[in-house]
């Protein structure tokens, strides 16, 4: 008798398989049917409908592709990405169809569930008949020996959870502080080659991504951040009615990632869409450090795969601003698939362009930003690409000669060999992906993304040449021009800028050196390009503005952040060669030493630890409990939900930090506080939040260009003669 891997179920014979399946489904259908009759087992409807939501589809249509032996990885990552898809597609066709025959409330729970059961059967079927002949279970025996390491890399996630829950109950950050040392150990001990062996590195980059999620995500019991407050409204504007109104005009109205995943994960699992956004995306978010360093790796080693993505998650936007862009989360995990199936060149042509296709029409549906910015590298890089077969032919074969030979995949199936080059980043792939990003962006949400877009270049060409390095108009420059408030922190600075030199040296050295540093092609090429998007961010009007500058690094970092970890080992290298005592020095006996301690200083200084220690303007979201953040507490929520329920349509007034609170609710009635209170109109509310309430402050924003300048003004000029007519004491409102 021998184990199965339950991660590799496309793998097992037809017979184990089915009996599986079908076992699974009906544990999850009685869980589900004793929880709706009044006998729910505590976390199991929960669990189980993740899993299956999660899993199951894309399991079934990888067997119905007949791709097998991808390896644990690589089918983890890829049924997850194909189920969600699926969701998405089903609540599409579903919000169309079902109106039409007659059943008004297609996001009801009823309707789904029965649905999506249906549709898993059609997926079972098909699977079973395409993939009728396949019997091979010699490569799915999971190996049971468990390292020393794995045990404490699983513990990880569950410090995040326990150390938030201390600081939301008792206001105590011990254990988040040990959360973010241990995390620093592990990056040390991988450059120091102790106690982390490399088949350990998928698992320590998955649970170390989760426990950064999780430190930050989990911090509050609602939603805190930006944009995910519209985003919350959008979800209940689908689940209170129970149909999605594709017309309503919001660009993140056309975000299937939002209106049609949360409310499918938030029915299904039962499970309110503020903790869908809070403990389940977070759960998928980690998948995209994986896949990430699954195509590193693949291209490069298992080391240069785990620092790449050790620099990737230690980026602070990675668990702070994205912990508030859903859409944002889930489209970066197709885009981290995208890039997985792109530099697989041993899968089957015409089931890598299924993935790919299946992939980037996801990521379109799922946020528009990130969708933009790949359609708009995708050209160039292609050009890149084919422009070598116009040059002469002696210089085309020299280059031929640089691009070297493949090297092996060290989790590749044994007794497999490398497949020739083929190019997987074609002209018919970019023109397919161009047409379905214009057909849903110019129809859904009254082609409002797709304005959008319009309106930032136009602002672009407008300012491009009138505006360039004006500090006013480029976010980035602004950014690299400020004053820093402490020196501790003009530090911090010159560490980011480090890295963008390392990646720069990095992507030179992999085009002087391609014998060595053997990244694929396009990989390669649509690397380039986002360097040039880095810079632009940097010297063009509006660019980085457009989503925001740490994000718009965060985003090329996808591509990016593996040159950063070249370039480290290069510039080790020159320096040794010409210093040789350098090795002798403490960290430095080689370049992953080194890399792990700069490495490591980045984490302290994005995660805000050092800060926090020296008590120097900290900025941790999650250690730092005091200051005004966009973080709310339970009678913050209390109040607004009041106020929009007695609000009738009136003008609300608040703060720029309340203010996305109160996006959450109705955004079409709120107004930012103005500078001067004289402008505050009759007949209007005013809304206080525990800050302001405590501190008698109030934060005014006053938008310069592509920059906001905030400053804090006295409360109590704003509330002569308005009546107070709610107070909860933690948040208070007022009308005039």
């Amino acid at each position: 008798m021998h184990l199965l891997n339950p991660f590799r179920m496309n793998d097992w014979d037809n017979r184990t398989f089915f009996w599986a399946f079908q076992a699974f489904q009906l544990l999850f259908v009685v869980v589900v049917s004793l929880s709706l009759v009044g006998y729910p087992i505590p976390i199991a409807r929960e669990a189980l409908a993740f899993l299956y939501l999660t899993f199951l589809p894309g399991i079934l249509v990888l067997k119905a592709l007949r791709l097998h032996n991808l390896g644990t990885i690589e089918t983890v990552l890829y049924s997850v990405g194909l189920s969600l898809a699926a969701l998405m597609i089903t609540g599409l066709v579903a919000n169309i169809a079902y109106p039409l025959l007659g059943y008004v409330r297609p996001f009801s729970f009823e309707i789904l569930f029965l649905t999506i059961i249906a549709v898993v059967q059609v997926l079972l079927y098909l699977a079973l008949t395409r993939d009728r002949e396949h019997a091979d279970v010699n490569s799915v025996r999971p190996d049971i020996s468990i390292p020393p390491a794995a045990p404490f890399l699983m513990v990880l996630p569950f410090f995040a959870i326990i150390g938030t829950y201390m600081r939301n109950e008792y206001h105590m950050v011990t254990l988040l502080f040990l959360l973010l040392v241990l995390i620093a150990i592990i990056g040390l001990v991988v450059g120091f080659d102790r106690l982390i062996p490399a088949s350990c590195y998928p698992l320590a980059v998955y649970t170390i991504a989760l426990s950064l999620l999780y430190h930050t995500s989990l911090i509050s019991g609602y939603v805190w951040g930006y944009d995910i407050h519209h985003e919350l409204h959008l979800v209940n504007s689908v689940l209170v009615p129970g149909l999605w109104d594709m017309t309503i005009p919001y660009n993140t109205n056309g975000m299937l990632s939002v209106v049609a995943l949360v409310p499918i994960y938030s029915l299904i699992c039962d499970l309110d869409p503020v903790w869908v956004f809070k403990i389940l995306y977070p759960l998928l978010f980690a998948l995209v450090p994986l896949g990430l360093y699954r195509a590193i790796e693949k291209q490069t080693n298992a080391k240069i795969g785990f620092f790449s993505i050790f620099f990737f998650v230690s980026f602070f936007t990675f668990y702070t601003e994205m912990i508030s862009l859903a859409r944002q989360q889930i489209a970066e995990l197709f885009l981290a698939l995208t890039v997985l199936a792109m530099v697989d060149k041993s899968m089957d042509q015409g089931r890598r362009a299924f993935l790919m296709v299946t992939f980037g029409f996801a990521m379109i549906v799922s946020h528009y930003g990130l969708s933009y910015i790949y359609l708009f590298s995708l050209i160039p890089a292609w050009l890149l690409l084919v422009f070598p077969e116009y040059l002469p032919a002696g210089i085309r074969e020299r280059l031929r000669g640089m691009s070297g030979t493949m090297i092996s995949d060290p989790l590749a199936p044994q007794g497999t060999t490398p497949k020739p080059r083929i190019r997987t980043l074609v002209l018919p792939y970019i023109l397919v992906f161009a047409i379905l990003t214009y057909l849903w962006y110019s129809t859904v949400a009254e082609g409002t993304a797709f304005a959008t877009i319009a309106g930032i270049g136009d602002k672009i060409v407008t300012t491009l040449f009138a505006e360039s390095f004006n500090p006013t108009t480029v976010q980035g420059m602004h950014i690299l021009t400020s004053q820093s408030i402490t020196p501790l922190h003009s530090l911090a600075k010159v560490v980011h800028i480090a890295t963008q030199g390392l990646i720069a040296v990095g992507l030179l050295a992999t085009l002087l050196r391609r014998e060595r540093w053997r990244i694929e092609p396009e990989y390669l090429a649509v690397s380039l390009v986002f360097l040039l998007i880095n810079v632009a961010g940097i010297i063009v009007p509006f660019f980085a503005s457009s989503l925001n500058t740490s994000r718009l690094y965060h985003i090329t970092l996808i591509f990016l952040a593996p040159f950063a970890v070249i370039g480290g080992i290069a510039l080790y290298e020159a320096v040794v060669q010409r210093i040789h005592a350098v090795r002798t020095f403490p960290f430095m006996g080689t370049a992953y030493q080194a890399l792990s301690v700069f490495f490591v200083v980045f984490l302290l200084f994005n995660t805000g630890l050092i800060y926090q220690i020296v008590d120097d303007s900290p900025t941790s979201m999650a250690l730092e409990t005091a200051g005004d953040k966009p973080v709310f507490n339970g009678k913050e929520v209390q109040g607004a939900k009041w106020l929009f329920s007695e609000a009738s349509g009136r003008p609300i007034y608040v703060d720029g930090t309340r203010w996305w609170l109160l996006l959450g609710f109705d955004p079409d009635h709120q107004r930012y506080l103005p500078a001067n209170a004289s402008l505050v109109e009759p007949n209007s509310y005013l809304y206080f939040g525990t800050y302001n309430v405590v501190k008698e402050s109030v934060r005014i924003e006053v938008q310069e260009h592509a920059v906001t300048a905030a400053a804090y003004t006295d409360a109590g000029r704003f509330i002569r003669d308005q009546n107070r007519i709610y107070d909860n004491a933690g948040s208070v409102v007022y009308y005039r």
